[in-house]
């Protein structure tokens, strides 16, 4: 990660820490006062940790929303000595505060053991194989191989990714989409599919779609319990996986800008940016008020995965 980045994330850190210390919120459990304690900010952040004179003191562990988060030291309400940031795609950065002030920085880059890189490579090379078209404008030695690679080694999720060339009983296909993947479990591994194409670009756009969408495994999987608790009615599973989903393409579009795109200029290859959500509405809502036919998305497939979850629950009783 470039030093300038490290620099505005962090004064984002401080800048944040010190906004939040002010706002209202609740103790949720034990003694946000003097000891240890559970308080929540109405903005939804959280923080775990110790407490005196009813601010951060000691150790403690604070949370965004996103559920990246800082452990490490505070005093009197304000970080103050070593603490890890760890960010959403693995990457751990140790610093040293004083006061809320940042005062140097030094990071942990996560390394993938040797197994599971040979895993990735050796999954991406069964890729290239059932889609050969994939070479057309990516090679083994291109930085865009080594990232998707180390992805399907298991660098964002911490569990290896297989690929599936077609349907199976354990991983069903929905027709009419383009790719498609499987979070991992307790009783299957992670698969994604990807539709075959005479457009290279589109499958390369497919796949590295479903990498992303795949970090929100276990946001799918609390929608999932929401249905078979009834929590939840057709609408909202709808509309949440939707939102989820919608977060993946924002994702994609940083990728295209910072990764994909001068891959391509580099190479002299055409590229095009609409399959990269590139023109992507600038909020959900008006992403979802796009879609307007009933039998397409985001309907079509979560309708029927409603459907199959709550069939399922009754069919337990």
């Amino acid at each position: 990660m470039p030093k300038i980045r490290f620099f505005l994330l962090l004064l984002i850190f401080t800048w944040l820490a010190k906004y939040l210390i002010a706002q209202d919120g609740q103790c949720r459990s034990g003694n946000c006062k003097n000891g240890y304690g559970h308080f929540e900010w109405k903005t939804g952040e959280h923080y775990f940790g110790n407490f005196e004179n009813g601010k951060m003191h000691g150790y403690g562990v604070f949370y965004w929303k996103s559920k990246k988060k800082y452990t490490g030291n505070w005093c009197n309400g304000k970080m103050h000595g070593e603490g890890f940031l760890f960010e959403e795609n693995g990457e751990v950065i140790k610093g040293k505060w004083r006061n809320n002030n940042f005062a140097e920085i030094k990071k942990i880059a996560f390394n993938l053991p040797e197994k599971y890189l040979i895993h990735g490579n050796n999954q991406l090379e069964q890729i290239i194989k059932d889609r050969p078209e994939m070479l057309k404008m990516v090679n083994k030695n291109d930085t865009i191989w080594n990232w998707v690679a180390s992805r399907m080694g298991g660098k964002d999720i911490k569990s290896m990714i297989y690929w599936q060339e077609s349907s199976s009983n354990i991983f069903l296909i929905p027709e009419g989409v383009n790719a498609v993947h499987a979070y991992p479990t307790n009783k299957s591994e992670g698969r994604i599919w990807v539709k075959h194409s005479e457009n290279a670009e589109e499958m390369w756009s497919g796949l590295i779609y479903e990498l992303h969408n795949i970090k929100n495994g276990k946001n799918f999987e609390k929608i999932e319990q929401d249905a078979r608790l009834w929590i939840c009615n057709k609408a909202e599973y709808i509309r949440r996986y939707a939102k989820l989903e919608y977060g993946a393409a924002v994702e994609m579009i940083h990728f295209y800008n910072t990764i994909w795109l001068p891959f391509c200029q580099s190479k002299n290859l055409e590229s095009n940016p609409q399959l990269w959500f590139v023109y992507l509405p600038d909020s959900f809502s008006k992403w979802m008020d796009s879609f307007t036919d009933k039998n397409g998305y985001p309907w079509h497939p979560y309708s029927g995965y409603y459907d199959k979850t709550v069939w399922g629950v009754i069919e337990e009783y």
